[in-house]
């Protein structure tokens, strides 16, 4: 399913061109398991081709990217932290999630709200999560705003670089990328373990 939808979206990016990448870029957000890494390396190479500009379909990458990011935030913020613990508190249990736990992860969010939300951008999986907490939090939107298009451009002119530099051998740098994102990802896991190792430890104590 996945092969398939990667092919999907290869054929939007050769048909639509920039439109087709803002697209792309935006589905990303709401299907996760769409590898980014076997899509911007694609749309370098196509550029590479001369049919697209390089720094265009970045920006059109980037600004998909951040539609989508924008709109988790919103969602975030319209429930909001407030909603978010009476759910909890009603239906938490039947879960094992306990009230004090999300509170635990709102303070930590909100210490660590900025380099979160700028680093997370490079992390499979979590960046696109990690708008929502950010509306729960109700960040600021523009500083938001500026981390993702920070974080988003880092990512996505690195991956669509590499494409455009390697040409037909774009394929060669997906394992590279997946290698990292299976690093980066386990780190992240385990930074997050340990805050809530942490927190765990002093409420015991």
């Amino acid at each position: 399913m996945i092969s398939a939808l990667v092919a999907f979206c290869q054929d939007l990016v050769v048909t639509f061109g920039y439109s087709g990448v803002v697209f792309v870029a935006v589905l990303e957000n709401f299907f996760p398991p769409l590898p980014s890494e076997a899509i911007f390396p694609f749309v370098g190479f196509v550029a590479a081709q001369g049919k697209l500009a390089l720094l265009s379909v970045i920006v059109a990458g980037v600004g998909g990217t951040f539609i989508g990011a924008l709109f988790w935030y919103l969602a975030g913020r319209w429930l909001g932290s407030d909603n978010l613990k009476k759910l909890i508190a009603s239906y938490g249990r039947s879960f094992h999630i306990k009230l004090g736990d999300i509170e635990r992860a709102e303070r930590w969010f909100e210490r660590y709200e900025k380099p979160a939300v700028l680093f997370a951008r490079v992390i499979p999986l979590v960046r696109t999560f990690i708008s929502v907490p950010a509306g729960f939090v109700e960040m600021n939107l523009v500083l938001f705003s500026l981390l993702t298009l920070v974080g988003s451009t880092v990512w996505i002119g690195l991956l669509s670089y590499a494409g455009f530099a390697l040409g037909e051998r774009w394929e060669s740098v997906v394992p590279y990328v997946e290698n990292y994102e299976v690093v980066a990802f386990i780190l992240a896991a385990a930074a997050i373990v340990l805050v809530f190792l942490r927190g765990y430890r002093d409420r015991h104590h």
